[in-house]
Protein backbone atom coordinates (compact mmCIF):
# COMPACT_ATOMS: atom_id res chain seq x y z
CA UNK A 1 0.00 0.00 0.00
CA UNK A 2 2.93 2.40 0.92
CA UNK A 3 4.54 1.83 -2.23
CA UNK A 4 1.18 2.36 -3.98
CA UNK A 5 1.07 6.00 -2.32
CA UNK A 6 4.04 6.78 -2.97
CA UNK A 7 3.85 5.94 -6.87
CA UNK A 8 1.11 8.16 -7.29
CA UNK A 9 3.10 11.07 -5.64
CA UNK A 10 5.81 10.40 -8.14
CA UNK A 11 3.22 11.30 -10.97
CA UNK A 12 0.78 13.82 -9.30
CA UNK A 13 4.81 15.76 -9.19
CA UNK A 14 5.44 15.03 -12.84
CA UNK A 15 2.30 16.48 -13.53
CA UNK A 16 2.37 19.61 -11.33
CA UNK A 17 5.67 19.94 -13.00
CA UNK A 18 4.60 20.36 -16.56
CA UNK A 19 1.69 22.46 -15.52
CA UNK A 20 3.92 24.87 -14.03
CA UNK A 21 5.95 25.65 -16.64
CA UNK A 22 3.23 26.76 -18.62
CA UNK A 23 3.78 30.11 -18.45
CA UNK A 24 7.03 30.20 -20.03
CA UNK A 25 5.70 27.86 -23.06
CA UNK A 26 8.44 27.66 -25.73
CA UNK A 27 8.12 30.14 -28.27
CA UNK A 28 9.76 31.42 -31.63
CA UNK A 29 9.36 35.03 -29.90
CA UNK A 30 7.50 37.39 -28.02
CA UNK A 31 3.97 37.35 -27.41
CA UNK A 32 1.16 39.42 -28.72
CA UNK A 33 0.72 40.86 -25.30
CA UNK A 34 4.39 41.27 -24.47
CA UNK A 35 5.06 43.50 -27.78
CA UNK A 36 1.80 45.56 -26.44
CA UNK A 37 0.89 44.74 -23.07
CA UNK A 38 -2.77 45.01 -21.87
CA UNK A 39 -2.37 47.21 -18.77
CA UNK A 40 0.40 49.60 -20.17
CA UNK A 41 -0.18 52.41 -22.38
CA UNK A 42 2.38 53.01 -25.49
CA UNK A 43 4.05 56.12 -23.79
CA UNK A 44 5.09 53.64 -20.98
CA UNK A 45 6.85 51.22 -23.08
CA UNK A 46 10.76 51.84 -22.46
CA UNK A 47 12.28 49.97 -25.17
CA UNK A 48 10.88 50.99 -28.60
CA UNK A 49 7.73 53.11 -30.02
CA UNK A 50 5.10 51.27 -30.94
CA UNK A 51 3.23 52.61 -34.26
CA UNK A 52 0.02 51.08 -36.31
CA UNK A 53 0.19 50.99 -39.63
CA UNK A 54 -1.88 53.11 -41.62
CA UNK A 55 -1.68 55.14 -44.55
CA UNK A 56 -0.91 58.49 -42.91
CA UNK A 57 2.64 56.48 -41.12
CA UNK A 58 3.18 54.85 -44.93
CA UNK A 59 3.23 58.29 -46.34
CA UNK A 60 5.40 60.38 -43.46
CA UNK A 61 7.85 57.12 -43.29
CA UNK A 62 8.34 57.27 -47.33
CA UNK A 63 9.41 60.61 -46.82
CA UNK A 64 12.29 59.96 -44.61
CA UNK A 65 15.52 58.20 -46.19
CA UNK A 66 18.78 56.85 -44.18
CA UNK A 67 21.54 59.20 -45.25
CA UNK A 68 24.75 58.13 -44.20
CA UNK A 69 27.13 60.26 -46.56
CA UNK A 70 25.62 63.44 -46.93
CA UNK A 71 25.06 63.81 -43.16
CA UNK A 72 28.73 62.93 -42.22
CA UNK A 73 30.98 63.77 -45.38
CA UNK A 74 29.00 66.69 -46.95
CA UNK A 75 31.04 69.02 -48.94
CA UNK A 76 31.54 71.59 -51.88
CA UNK A 77 32.45 71.14 -54.71
CA UNK A 78 36.17 71.39 -54.93
CA UNK A 79 37.48 74.71 -55.68
CA UNK A 80 38.21 75.05 -59.35
CA UNK A 81 41.86 74.54 -60.64
CA UNK A 82 44.77 71.54 -59.65
CA UNK A 83 45.93 72.52 -56.30
CA UNK A 84 49.78 70.71 -56.45
CA UNK A 85 51.04 68.87 -53.62
CA UNK A 86 53.95 66.42 -52.12
CA UNK A 87 54.67 63.90 -54.31
CA UNK A 88 52.69 65.10 -57.33
CA UNK A 89 54.44 64.83 -60.75
CA UNK A 90 54.47 67.79 -63.22
CA UNK A 91 54.94 68.48 -66.71
CA UNK A 92 57.04 71.83 -67.07
CA UNK A 93 57.77 73.20 -70.37
CA UNK A 94 60.11 76.80 -70.80
CA UNK A 95 60.23 78.94 -73.77
CA UNK A 96 62.01 81.82 -74.74
CA UNK A 97 61.39 84.30 -77.21
CA UNK A 98 64.16 83.74 -79.40
CA UNK A 99 67.30 81.81 -80.34
CA UNK A 100 70.80 82.48 -78.42
CA UNK A 101 69.25 82.29 -74.83
CA UNK A 102 69.36 79.75 -72.19
CA UNK A 103 67.21 76.83 -73.62
CA UNK A 104 68.09 77.19 -77.36
CA UNK A 105 68.74 73.85 -79.48
CA UNK A 106 68.25 72.36 -82.95
CA UNK A 107 64.05 72.04 -81.98
CA UNK A 108 63.79 75.52 -80.95
CA UNK A 109 64.45 77.83 -78.10
CA UNK A 110 62.41 75.80 -75.56
CA UNK A 111 62.76 72.53 -73.18
CA UNK A 112 60.50 70.04 -71.21
CA UNK A 113 60.70 67.91 -68.34
CA UNK A 114 59.36 66.06 -65.47
CA UNK A 115 59.38 67.15 -61.61
CA UNK A 116 58.10 65.42 -58.88
CA UNK A 117 57.47 67.33 -55.70
CA UNK A 118 59.80 66.34 -52.90
CA UNK A 119 58.78 66.30 -49.62
CA UNK A 120 59.48 69.78 -48.61
CA UNK A 121 56.97 70.74 -51.36
CA UNK A 122 59.76 72.25 -54.11
CA UNK A 123 61.00 71.69 -57.26
CA UNK A 124 63.97 71.72 -59.18
CA UNK A 125 64.40 74.35 -62.36
CA UNK A 126 67.13 74.00 -64.93
CA UNK A 127 68.83 78.17 -64.09
CA UNK A 128 65.63 78.81 -61.46
CA UNK A 129 66.92 76.89 -58.75
CA UNK A 130 64.18 75.66 -56.26
CA UNK A 131 60.67 76.88 -56.32
CA UNK A 132 58.10 75.90 -53.87
CA UNK A 133 55.47 74.43 -55.53
CA UNK A 134 53.25 72.49 -53.12
CA UNK A 135 49.78 73.99 -52.00
CA UNK A 136 49.38 76.03 -55.03
CA UNK A 137 47.88 75.90 -58.03
CA UNK A 138 49.99 75.77 -61.50
CA UNK A 139 49.72 79.13 -62.92
CA UNK A 140 51.34 80.40 -59.71
CA UNK A 141 54.02 77.51 -59.89
CA UNK A 142 54.35 79.23 -63.53
CA UNK A 143 54.38 82.70 -62.01
CA UNK A 144 57.74 81.49 -60.05
CA UNK A 145 59.43 80.37 -62.45
CA UNK A 146 59.58 82.71 -64.76
CA UNK A 147 60.04 85.40 -62.08
CA UNK A 148 63.49 83.43 -61.06
CA UNK A 149 64.56 82.70 -64.92
CA UNK A 150 63.99 87.00 -65.37
CA UNK A 151 67.11 88.42 -66.27
CA UNK A 152 68.85 84.75 -67.59
CA UNK A 153 66.33 83.75 -70.11
CA UNK A 154 64.77 85.75 -72.84
CA UNK A 155 61.55 86.67 -72.42
CA UNK A 156 61.03 83.32 -70.52
CA UNK A 157 57.32 81.58 -69.98
CA UNK A 158 56.40 78.44 -68.53
CA UNK A 159 53.85 75.80 -68.95
CA UNK A 160 52.92 73.73 -65.84
CA UNK A 161 50.79 70.52 -65.61
CA UNK A 162 49.72 67.89 -63.43
CA UNK A 163 50.52 64.47 -65.15
CA UNK A 164 50.36 62.42 -61.85
CA UNK A 165 48.89 63.44 -58.19
CA UNK A 166 49.11 61.54 -55.39
CA UNK A 167 48.21 64.61 -52.56
CA UNK A 168 44.86 65.39 -54.49
CA UNK A 169 43.59 61.85 -55.45
CA UNK A 170 41.22 59.07 -54.27
CA UNK A 171 41.58 55.29 -53.89
CA UNK A 172 38.43 52.55 -55.07
CA UNK A 173 38.90 49.26 -54.35
CA UNK A 174 36.74 46.29 -54.13
CA UNK A 175 34.09 45.16 -56.23
CA UNK A 176 35.08 47.11 -59.37
CA UNK A 177 35.92 46.42 -62.49
CA UNK A 178 39.16 49.02 -62.43
CA UNK A 179 40.55 49.36 -59.30
CA UNK A 180 42.95 51.89 -58.14
CA UNK A 181 44.19 55.72 -57.16
CA UNK A 182 42.84 58.52 -59.52
CA UNK A 183 43.03 62.05 -59.44
CA UNK A 184 40.02 64.20 -57.90
CA UNK A 185 39.63 66.39 -61.51
CA UNK A 186 39.06 70.53 -61.17
CA UNK A 187 35.29 69.65 -62.26
CA UNK A 188 34.74 67.69 -59.11
CA UNK A 189 33.57 63.92 -58.63
CA UNK A 190 30.84 62.86 -56.87
CA UNK A 191 31.15 59.23 -55.28
CA UNK A 192 29.21 57.73 -58.13
CA UNK A 193 31.53 59.29 -60.66
CA UNK A 194 34.61 57.94 -58.65
CA UNK A 195 32.69 54.39 -59.08
CA UNK A 196 32.60 54.72 -63.01
CA UNK A 197 35.82 56.29 -63.27
CA UNK A 198 37.02 52.89 -61.44
CA UNK A 199 35.32 51.02 -64.00
CA UNK A 200 31.97 50.87 -62.68
CA UNK A 201 30.85 48.00 -59.89
CA UNK A 202 30.28 44.39 -60.75
CA UNK A 203 27.64 43.73 -58.87
CA UNK A 204 23.77 44.95 -59.34
CA UNK A 205 23.21 48.71 -57.74
CA UNK A 206 21.20 46.95 -54.97
CA UNK A 207 23.41 44.05 -53.86
CA UNK A 208 26.58 46.79 -53.70
CA UNK A 209 27.59 48.09 -50.56
CA UNK A 210 29.86 50.99 -50.52
CA UNK A 211 32.09 52.25 -48.43
CA UNK A 212 33.43 55.62 -48.09
CA UNK A 213 36.20 56.05 -45.43
CA UNK A 214 37.39 59.83 -44.58
CA UNK A 215 39.93 60.46 -42.20
CA UNK A 216 38.75 58.56 -39.05
CA UNK A 217 35.15 58.81 -40.45
CA UNK A 218 33.29 56.23 -41.91
CA UNK A 219 29.95 55.36 -43.10
CA UNK A 220 28.27 52.65 -46.06
CA UNK A 221 25.11 52.52 -48.07
CA UNK A 222 23.95 50.06 -50.68
CA UNK A 223 25.06 51.69 -53.73
CA UNK A 224 20.82 51.76 -55.09
CA UNK A 225 20.64 54.07 -52.14
CA UNK A 226 23.17 57.06 -53.70
CA UNK A 227 20.93 56.56 -57.05
CA UNK A 228 17.99 57.46 -55.22
CA UNK A 229 18.99 60.00 -52.55
CA UNK A 230 21.27 62.37 -54.77
CA UNK A 231 22.20 64.18 -51.75
CA UNK A 232 24.03 61.10 -50.26
CA UNK A 233 25.69 61.24 -53.39
CA UNK A 234 28.42 63.20 -52.16
CA UNK A 235 31.82 64.88 -52.93
CA UNK A 236 35.12 62.96 -53.15
CA UNK A 237 37.61 64.74 -51.17
CA UNK A 238 41.31 64.13 -51.66
CA UNK A 239 42.65 61.10 -49.69
CA UNK A 240 39.10 59.45 -49.96
CA UNK A 241 39.11 55.82 -49.60
CA UNK A 242 35.97 53.92 -51.38
CA UNK A 243 35.15 50.56 -51.04
CA UNK A 244 32.87 48.38 -52.21
CA UNK A 245 31.32 44.84 -51.55
CA UNK A 246 28.89 42.38 -52.59
CA UNK A 247 26.72 42.64 -49.66
CA UNK A 248 22.68 42.32 -50.82
CA UNK A 249 20.25 43.93 -49.15
CA UNK A 250 17.85 41.41 -46.71
CA UNK A 251 15.82 41.59 -44.19
CA UNK A 252 15.22 38.81 -41.37
CA UNK A 253 12.23 36.97 -40.61
CA UNK A 254 11.16 34.90 -37.29
CA UNK A 255 8.03 33.54 -35.67
CA UNK A 256 4.87 31.88 -37.47
CA UNK A 257 6.45 31.93 -40.80
CA UNK A 258 7.59 28.88 -42.94
CA UNK A 259 11.23 30.58 -43.87
CA UNK A 260 12.41 32.43 -40.95
CA UNK A 261 16.32 33.59 -41.08
CA UNK A 262 17.68 36.16 -43.45
CA UNK A 263 16.37 36.37 -46.43
CA UNK A 264 17.61 38.64 -49.58
CA UNK A 265 15.76 40.98 -51.47
CA UNK A 266 16.50 40.12 -54.88
CA UNK A 267 14.97 43.38 -56.20
CA UNK A 268 15.62 46.78 -56.34
CA UNK A 269 13.00 47.44 -54.03
CA UNK A 270 10.40 45.23 -51.92
CA UNK A 271 7.01 46.24 -49.83
CA UNK A 272 6.03 44.80 -46.80
CA UNK A 273 3.63 42.15 -48.02
CA UNK A 274 6.33 41.06 -50.68
CA UNK A 275 8.50 40.44 -47.68
CA UNK A 276 5.68 38.29 -45.86
CA UNK A 277 5.20 36.36 -49.60
CA UNK A 278 9.03 35.79 -49.73
CA UNK A 279 9.07 34.12 -45.79
CA UNK A 280 6.44 31.55 -47.14
CA UNK A 281 3.12 33.78 -45.94
CA UNK A 282 2.01 33.16 -42.24
CA UNK A 283 1.39 29.39 -41.06
CA UNK A 284 -2.08 29.12 -40.32
CA UNK A 285 -1.81 26.88 -37.40
CA UNK A 286 0.41 28.89 -35.34
CA UNK A 287 0.15 32.93 -36.80
CA UNK A 288 -1.68 35.35 -35.56
CA UNK A 289 -2.61 37.69 -38.52
CA UNK A 290 -3.31 40.59 -36.14
CA UNK A 291 0.13 40.48 -34.73
CA UNK A 292 2.59 41.26 -37.77
CA UNK A 293 5.37 43.54 -36.60
CA UNK A 294 8.36 45.18 -38.06
CA UNK A 295 11.48 46.24 -36.09
CA UNK A 296 13.47 49.06 -37.35
CA UNK A 297 15.13 52.36 -36.21
CA UNK A 298 13.47 55.56 -37.26
CA UNK A 299 14.69 59.20 -37.11
CA UNK A 300 13.53 61.14 -34.33
CA UNK A 301 11.90 63.80 -36.63
CA UNK A 302 9.56 61.17 -38.98
CA UNK A 303 8.73 59.58 -35.43
CA UNK A 304 7.30 63.02 -34.11
CA UNK A 305 5.43 63.15 -37.67
CA UNK A 306 4.04 59.81 -36.82
CA UNK A 307 3.35 60.22 -32.79
CA UNK A 308 3.22 64.01 -32.23
CA UNK A 309 3.15 62.45 -28.70
CA UNK A 310 6.66 61.22 -28.45
CA UNK A 311 8.35 62.69 -25.46
CA UNK A 312 12.40 62.08 -27.46
CA UNK A 313 13.25 60.02 -24.76
CA UNK A 314 15.23 58.02 -27.21
CA UNK A 315 17.56 60.28 -29.12
CA UNK A 316 17.93 61.60 -32.83
CA UNK A 317 17.99 57.19 -33.26
CA UNK A 318 14.68 55.69 -32.20
CA UNK A 319 13.68 52.07 -32.30
CA UNK A 320 10.09 51.79 -34.03
CA UNK A 321 7.55 48.58 -33.82
CA UNK A 322 5.32 48.81 -36.43
CA UNK A 323 2.17 46.64 -35.95
CA UNK A 324 -0.03 45.67 -39.07
CA UNK A 325 -3.25 43.72 -38.80
CA UNK A 326 -3.70 41.55 -41.73
CA UNK A 327 -7.41 40.94 -40.40
CA UNK A 328 -7.60 44.56 -41.56
CA UNK A 329 -8.61 44.14 -45.39
CA UNK A 330 -7.27 47.71 -45.75
CA UNK A 331 -3.83 46.52 -44.46
CA UNK A 332 -2.97 44.86 -47.43
CA UNK A 333 -2.43 48.51 -49.13
CA UNK A 334 -0.86 49.49 -46.23
CA UNK A 335 1.67 46.50 -46.44
CA UNK A 336 2.09 46.74 -50.07
CA UNK A 337 2.96 50.69 -49.90
CA UNK A 338 5.45 50.29 -47.27
CA UNK A 339 8.97 49.81 -48.16
CA UNK A 340 11.47 47.48 -46.44
CA UNK A 341 14.66 48.55 -45.69
CA UNK A 342 17.84 46.16 -45.87
CA UNK A 343 18.08 44.53 -42.38
CA UNK A 344 14.75 45.38 -41.18
CA UNK A 345 12.75 42.75 -38.43
CA UNK A 346 9.61 41.04 -39.53
CA UNK A 347 7.95 39.18 -36.93
CA UNK A 348 4.32 37.14 -37.07
CA UNK A 349 3.73 36.20 -33.24
CA UNK A 350 2.08 33.23 -32.45
CA UNK A 351 -2.14 33.19 -32.21
CA UNK A 352 -3.72 32.21 -28.31
CA UNK A 353 -4.92 29.03 -29.74
CA UNK A 354 -1.36 27.93 -30.89
CA UNK A 355 -0.13 28.55 -26.90
CA UNK A 356 -3.55 26.56 -26.07
CA UNK A 357 -2.41 23.85 -28.33
CA UNK A 358 0.78 23.91 -26.60
CA UNK A 359 -1.01 23.84 -23.24
CA UNK A 360 -2.79 20.57 -24.20
CA UNK A 361 -0.27 18.89 -25.79
CA UNK A 362 1.93 19.45 -22.26
CA UNK A 363 -1.42 18.18 -20.20
CA UNK A 364 -1.87 14.99 -22.74
CA UNK A 365 2.08 14.48 -21.97
CA UNK A 366 1.68 14.48 -18.45
CA UNK A 367 -1.60 12.08 -18.14
CA UNK A 368 0.86 9.51 -20.42
CA UNK A 369 3.26 10.04 -18.03
CA UNK A 370 1.31 9.13 -15.13
CA UNK A 371 -0.09 6.22 -16.62
CA UNK A 372 2.93 4.81 -17.34
CA UNK A 373 3.64 5.45 -13.47
CA UNK A 374 0.67 3.64 -12.22
CA UNK A 375 1.05 1.01 -15.08
CA UNK A 376 4.42 0.34 -13.54
CA UNK A 377 2.79 0.59 -9.81
CA UNK A 378 0.45 -2.39 -10.76
CA UNK A 379 3.64 -4.37 -12.19
CA UNK A 380 5.62 -4.25 -8.80
CA UNK A 381 5.03 -7.38 -6.28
Amino acid sequence: MHSKHASGAVAFAVVAGLLSGCSTLPATGPSTEQIDPPSVSNDAIRDYVLVDLNQRVVDIVSQYRAAPFSKRFAAARPAPGQIVGVGDVLAIQLFEAGQGGLFSSDIGARVQFTQRVDSDGSITVPYAGRIMAAGTGTQAVERKIVAALEGRAIQPQALVQVTETVSRSFVVNGEVNSPGRFPVTAAGDRVLDAIAIAGGSKQEAFQTRVTLVRGSSQASAIMKTLIDNPADNVFVQPSDRIFLTKDPEQFLAFGAVPKPGPIPFDLERISLLEAVGKAGGLLDERSDPGALFLFRYEPASAVRAMRPDYNGRFGERVPVVYRVNLRDPAAYFYAKAFVVRDRDVLYVANAKLSELQKFLQILASARNIAQTAQTVQRMQP
